[in-house]
């Protein structure tokens, strides 16, 4: 298996409740509109610049890569899957902005920013889809919900010390700070 290129663009994307996508497919922070026949609606953006990837975050990269492939190969029982070293990794020249986009219930667009260092698991922001800011959380805030209903209900699936999970499910009464 090939090491890959690190810091690639993902494609994030939910479903608005009138059918249409949002989208992001690139480096910088982007979400497309997309209607049922294709057509972008609208764009939203942020002025947030991807993040230039250096030696501390090559290094991170590298040390998460070597223990996926630790983890991977203390999976490994019945087959065998061959890895290229971590030598083999290539990095593209910038960080993503964006790295997940979810949808709720009442179609605010929950916009998962990657960290500093690369990893995923940086402030959300929301947005919604005719592009206004409601807001960012941060990192050990409110993170998007695993599931989402009618008068601002959000669920999350939490594992245990047993990794059984447990469905925890709030009410989200307001995102204003104030409020």
């Amino acid at each position: 298996m090939s090491a890959g290129r690190a810091f690639e663009p993902g494609l994030y994307y939910d479903v608005l409740t009138d059918g249409r996508l949002a989208l992001a497919d690139s480096i910088g922070y982007r979400i497309k509109l997309i209607a049922l026949d294709g057509s972008v609606t609208g764009v939203i953006e942020r002025p947030i610049a991807p993040l230039a990837v250096d030696d501390a975050i090559r290094e991170a990269e590298r040390e998460r890569y070597r223990e996926a492939t630790a983890q991977l190969e203390s999976l490994q029982s019945s087959f065998q899957v061959e890895r290229e070293g971590v030598e083999e990794l290539v990095f593209a020249d910038e960080v993503p902005v964006i790295g997940a986009v979810e949808v709720d219930w009442e179609d605010r667009i929950w916009v998962t920013r990657r960290s500093a260092d690369g990893d995923r698991e940086g402030p959300v922001d929301i947005v919604t889809p005719d592009g206004r800011y409601v807001g960012t959380l941060a990192v050990d805030g409110l993170r998007p919900p695993d599931a989402s209903g009618p008068d601002g209900l959000l669920a999350y699936i939490e594992l245990d010390e047993f990794d059984l999970p447990t469905v925890r499910v709030i009410r989200l009464v307001s995102l204003d700070p104030q409020g």
